[in-house]
């Protein structure tokens, strides 16, 4: 069977898993007021928050028992068990009752829930990537990729969206009541469109199942330097990510709740602008030397950075637009050449893995936490500098790791 003449199934599982985390993001206020019900609004936010960067810590596990599955089994059975575990988990927090109903233990199933997610999705995004890498032609490596780890952003951009359509077909009272949970029921409605569309996928590389567990995770830890490589590389960005595009709009959205339609409008708007310069940096990748292209993007985003937070934490709406727009529009740019040189980390045999798991330890460490790490420099120690500090280290991180080529920058199958 003829595979897609574009990764469209793997980049729609990206769009699933980053759907439904953005919805999250996007409804944090209200999920906390279903699940953690307190007198004091900014503790029900932080709770909601906290789930939020629960379901990230466990991807690193989920990177790690899953991600050798793809080297093992091959690529192709790796991508239907993450979009099928998702898919039930999104439905099942779409029926799950509330505090109100069933008392506490509803609080503890949203986190087992969320951990599910968390473990089911940590090896999506490097499977994905990978099987994109290594089925594309020479000449376009980075454009596929980049079409591939677009699924993510697409993903944003729909639950943005859908935040914006429940601001407008509903009442504040109407969303804390319930109407939060439709956009779940959506996604895990999309997630099942993806498996039947991933049913058809060729494998790009043969697993090698005679090798055993053993073998596989020792070959997987022989890849450590590249893999702390590899969390630095991917620190700043995604920090970057979740401050603007979901933390900062989540707190304008507090001050500003009449205006939350625009504010989620704004910001899917200026995503697909992002989305639109990620695929060109895919682009001019294949046509010119990847890597010192990626250091002149790094270097444009490093210069943003302070303009860019201060416009984006100025409290008025003109100032977060242009915040936002300073600092994801070259974090896009720069996010989109990345995929095809973070496959170029790791040899054939230990991709999945090793790719998967030093991903998403990156994400976990410094994406999903940093809406609760800036909310507790903000609203607890009143450190208002501290999330622009956080962001220059992980700027400086960045550039060590990409102060070397990457070990295998022609990834095919081997």
């Amino acid at each position: 069977m003829r595979r897609p003449a574009l990764p469209i199934a793997a980049a729609l599982g990206n769009t699933v898993e980053w759907f439904d985390f953005a919805v999250y993001g996007y409804f944090a206020h209200a999920i906390g007021a279903a699940f953690f019900p307190t007198d004091r609004p900014s503790l029900q936010m932080v709770s909601a928050f906290g789930v939020f960067a629960v379901g990230y810590l466990m991807r690193p596990v989920g990177g790690l028992l899953l991600g050798p599955i793809g080297d093992q089994w091959g690529r192709r059975v790796l991508l239907l068990i993450s979009v099928l575990v998702m898919g039930c988990c999104s439905l099942a927090i779409a029926l799950l009752p509330t505090t109100a109903q069933i008392g506490p233990s509803a609080a503890v199933l949203l986190v087992l829930l969320r951990m599910l997610q968390g473990l089911s999705v940590g090896a999506e995004y490097s499977g994905a990537i990978s099987w994109s890498v290594e089925t594309a032609p020479g000449h376009r490596r980075a454009f596929f990729s980049s079409i591939t780890a677009s699924g993510a952003t697409v993903g944003f951009i729909a639950g943005s969206a859908a935040a914006a359509l429940v601001s407008l077909a509903f009442s504040a009272e109407a969303i804390e009541a319930g109407a939060w949970r439709l956009p779940f029921a959506f996604g895990a409605l999309l997630s099942f469109v993806v498996l039947l569309l991933r049913r058809s996928l060729e494998d790009s590389r043969p697993g090698d199942a005679a090798s055993g567990w053993r073998a596989q995770f020792q070959l997987l830890f022989q890849q450590w330097p590249a893999m702390v490589r590899l969390v630095a590389s991917v620190a700043l960005g995604t920090a970057i990510f979740y401050l603007a595009a979901v933390y900062y709009v989540d707190v304008m959205v507090a001050a500003h709740p009449e205006q939350a339609a625009l504010l989620n409008g704004l910001t899917s708007l200026i995503q697909v602008f992002s989305l639109l310069l990620s695929l060109l940096g895919g682009y001019l990748a294949d046509r010119w030397a990847p890597l010192p292209l990626l250091r002149c993007s790094l270097a444009v985003l490093m210069l943003a950075l302070v303009p860019g937070f201060l416009l984006l934490g100025s409290g008025s709406i003109a100032g977060f637009v242009w915040g936002q727009a300073l600092l994801l529009l070259p974090t896009f740019f720069y996010s989109g050449i990345t995929p095809y040189l973070h496959a170029s980390f790791f040899p054939g045999g230990a991709r999945c893995g090793a790719f998967s798991f030093s991903y998403s330890l990156s994400v976990a460490l410094f994406g999903g936490s940093a809406p609760l790490l800036v909310g507790w420099m903000v609203n607890a120690v009143h450190w208002s500098s501290g999330p622009l500090l956080y962001l220059v280290l992980l700027a400086a991180l960045a550039w060590w790791a990409w102060s070397r080529q990457p070990p295998y920058l022609d990834p095919r199958p081997s």
